[in-house]
C-alpha cells in the first residue's frame, strides 16, 4: 500500500464532487492508497474501483473510493502515457514481426 500525503502543491480537492485528483507523476501506482493529512494526521483507505478508459489514453483517470464516499482520482500523465505506450510497443514489435 501506498501513502499519499495531501500537499495541496500535488493533489487538489473539489469539494461538490468530494473528488482528490494527483497525476500519475506524483504518485506509485498501486491498487489502494492511504491518503494522510499533513495537518492533522488523519487517514484514509481508498481502494481501486475502475478506469475511466484505455492505460495509454492521456485523459484516463484510475478512480479509488473510500467507505466515506471520498474519491481519489489518479489522472494520466500525457508524457508519461506517450513514453509507456511507446516502451509497450517496442516491447512487442519484434514479436509481431516474427509473425
Amino acid at each position: 500500500m501506498i501513502n499519499i500525503n495531501f500537499d495541496p502543491k500535488i493533489v487538489s480537492y473539489n469539494k461538490e464532487t468530494k473528488t482528490f485528483s494527483i497525476n500519475e507523476k506524483n504518485v506509485q501506482f498501486a491498487i489502494e492508497y492511504t491518503a494522510t493529512n499533513p495537518e492533522t494526521g488523519k487517514s484514509k483507505l481508498f481502494v481501486f474501483t475502475h478506469s475511466t478508459g484505455p492505460e495509454f489514453d492521456p485523459s484516463t483517470k484510475w478512480i479509488y473510493r473510500n467507505n466515506e464516499g471520498l474519491i481519489l482520482e489518479v489522472c494520466n500523465d500525457p508524457t508519461m502515457v506517450k513514453i509507456a505506450a511507446k516502451s509497450y510497443y517496442d516491447a512487442k514489435c519484434p514479436i509481431i514481426r516474427a509473425y
